[in-house]
């Protein structure tokens, strides 16, 4: 059944699966360790194949286990080529160098050149997706060189099709056609079907490079039905990617735009927070048993020795009874004595060796210990006189409950400064204009971000003279992507920020607002009103169209309440099953509490917030403003 799942994953990944299961039932009837093994092995790569990632890692790390255990070594480095393909998937490409070189180790040590060709392709991949274009190029031609003296077809047409991708970058498009071809025909020739889905990938993205964009659509919609058939997940993804790019530069956005939602879709299943979480989580179970398997292997040669030890004893008793009977028993037990005499003496000589080198080693240790601690003091006092400045900058307490009495300002910072922050300040026409901004990411990076938010919200009323909410934040979006050089450069800084922005005019009892990817709440008559911005963030786009944003009017009666907020107090983890709080509960707490005084309003929420914590970390940065019209 093994074999005939292994020649199945290639061609059809569910039939492979049940040739998997059925396997490992056997093996489990028969005791047999191996079959048990490669069973979990092949599930493993169904697995994969299918992009169920936590799935995959337990059975590699079932199978991981039980080689350990046998000693079958060559299993055990393909296993952890599979893992750390598994974590080159979800974008941990550390963690996937470390397996990868794992694997290249075991197979130097046991001269399986194949398993070193294995793993030299796999970290080419690596260099690949970082741009390191030519040591790429280097270890995808040592792999070649291998596969190819082995005959090795399925793995020497995925290392021609990976190089095809490179010299595609290296705009060689003749190289990147003909290593194209070479491999698909060879992977047709062996009936490799993920693998020929790969190649037709592959030219697609070479034919949008070419500029040929009716071919990379014809090819891309045939890579998306065979792929939806086999359930292949990431070859999907990959199809959809060429499409939306080839419809794009056609200029056909409405196509564009229907992949892209596909796209998204099929992302979010693939990469999301909670496989990052699920496979973070089997990786210290992993480590742990490890640890385990090692401290067992260790107590076994301790009790060996020690056996050993007591048969060694046995025999020397034995030997002076016997020279005893003999008559030499004095002489014996002179020379007996010498020699112990001479053991204890270099034993302590040993020891005394020993001590100096721990007392040595002490003080170093010791001196590292205090020059970090200096380090580190030096950068949390950098880092706590950087709040001082952030503190300074932005509007202190007294300003904003000048202008607006009757609203609290709850903020809770991740770290000592914050990426998150709100902004309160007086419009043209006497009006109040208030703001809660989320910036990219949170400590230091974020608090960078969060003073060139601050600052271009400031130029856009003083110094553009912007009034309406939606113009500021047009405006802001113009400044930041000027200030972060937002294009398709090598140099330019990738991140944005995420505002809700209102404008309160007392006289007419209005309130309008502008948001980039948020929402706020309205309660009124102890209904909540949930106010949608924009679906898209000021930044975070590459080379792309400004996107404009629209202002909406909101009528608010005496009563009513508002409440602008960023994401980090509904994505906090926390209860009795470490969920997140989620947008759901937020809204039913704020309904619930909305009758109350504002100020007391602010106290309930960082009760609640702390009771949903509990010692769990706070994941981000919290901001949340209330006000009681």
């Amino acid at each position: 059944m093994l074999a005939y799942g292994r020649e199945f994953l290639h061609q059809d990944i569910d039939s492979a699966m049940t040739c998997g299961t059925i396997a490992l039932a056997n093996g489990r009837s028969l005791k047999d360790t191996l079959i048990i093994g490669e069973s979990h092995m092949l599930l493993a790569f169904c697995h994969e194949a299918k992009a169920n990632y936590k799935a995959a890692l337990q059975n590699f790390m079932i199978a991981t286990d039980l080689f350990k255990r046998s000693r079958n070594k060559i299993k055990l480095a393909q296993c952890y080529t599979g893992m750390g393909i598994v974590y080159w998937y979800q974008g941990f490409y550390d963690k996937a160098i470390e397996y990868y070189k794992k694997n290249i180790s075991i197979c130097a040590e046991q001269k399986d050149e194949s398993g070193m060709a294995t793993g030299y392709g796999n970290i080419a991949i690596i260099f690949d997706e970082r741009g390191e274009l030519d040591n790429a190029l280097l270890y995808y031609n040592k792999a070649l060189v291998i596969f190819e003296k082995e005959k090795q077809a399925m793995h020497t047409a995925a290392c021609l099709d990976n190089m095809s991708l490179v010299y595609k970058q290296k705009k060689e498009f003749k190289s990147a056609l003909d290593l194209n071809t070479r491999s698909y025909k060879l992977r047709e020739s062996i009936g490799d079907t993920l693998g020929m889905l790969a190649s037709m990938e592959n030219l697609g993205s070479i034919f949008i490079a070419l500029k040929k964009y009716d071919d990379a659509i014809a090819i891309s919609d045939r890579v998306v039905s065979i792929a939806i058939r086999l359930g292949a997940k990431e070859d999907l993804k990959y199809a959809y990617l060429n499409l939306k790019e080839a419809y794009e530069a056609k200029k056909d956005y409405l196509s564009a735009n229907r992949v892209l939602n596909k796209l998204m879709d099929i992302k979010d299943s693939l990469r999301n927070a909670d496989n990052a979480n699920q496979i973070a989580e089997l990786e210290a179970k992993f480590k742990n048993k490890e640890k385990e398997v090692e401290l067992t292997e260790i107590k076994l040669t301790q009790e060996l020795r020690e056996i050993e030890n007591a048969e060694r004893l046995k025999k020397k008793n034995y030997s002076i009874i016997i020279l005893s009977i003999v008559g030499v028993f004095i002489l014996l037990l002179a020379v007996l004595l010498l020699k112990r005499f001479k053991e204890k003496k270099q034993v302590a000589e040993e020891f005394s060796e020993k001590n100096k080198a721990i007392e040595l080693q002490k003080t170093i240790i010791d001196t590292a210990y205090h020059e970090l601690s200096e380090k580190n003091k030096d950068i949390t006092d950098s880092i706590k006189y950087a709040k001082r400045i952030q503190e300074a900058i932005f509007p202190s307490v007294a300003y904003f409950s000048k202008l607006l009495p009757q609203a609290f300002s709850y903020f809770k910072p991740k770290d000592i400064v914050s990426g998150d922050f709100y902004w309160v300040d007086e419009g043209l026409d006497g009006s109040i204009l208030v703001a809660v901004v989320d910036c990219t990411g949170h400590g230091v990076p974020g608090a960078f971000m969060s003073i060139v938010g601050f600052n271009l919200l400031n130029k856009a009323i003083h110094e553009n003279k912007c009034d309406d909410p939606a113009d500021i934040l047009n405006q802001v979006n113009i400044d930041l992507n000027e200030t972060l050089k937002q294009t398709l450069e090598e140099s330019a800084v990738k991140d944005g920020m995420e505002i809700s922005l209102c404008k309160w005019n007392k006289e007419k009892n209005e309130l309008l607002f502008a948001g980039a990817n948020t929402i706020i709440y309205h309660i009124n008559n102890d209904r909540i009103n949930i106010i949608k911005g924009n679906k898209h963030p000021i930044g975070s786009f590459y080379g792309e169209t400004l996107k404009p944003f629209q202002t909406t009017k909101i009528i608010i009666n005496p009563g009513d309440c508002v409440y602008l907020f960023s994401d980090g107090y509904a994505d906090q983890f926390g209860g009795e099953k470490g969920k997140k709080y989620k947008y759901k509960q937020l809204e039913e707490f704020l309904l619930l509490n909305s009758t109350k005084p504002i100020h007391e309003q602010e106290h309930l929420l960082n009760t609640e917030f702390e009771r949903w914590r509990g010692n769990l970390e706070q994941v981000d940065d919290v901001c949340v403003i209330g006000i009681k019209f």
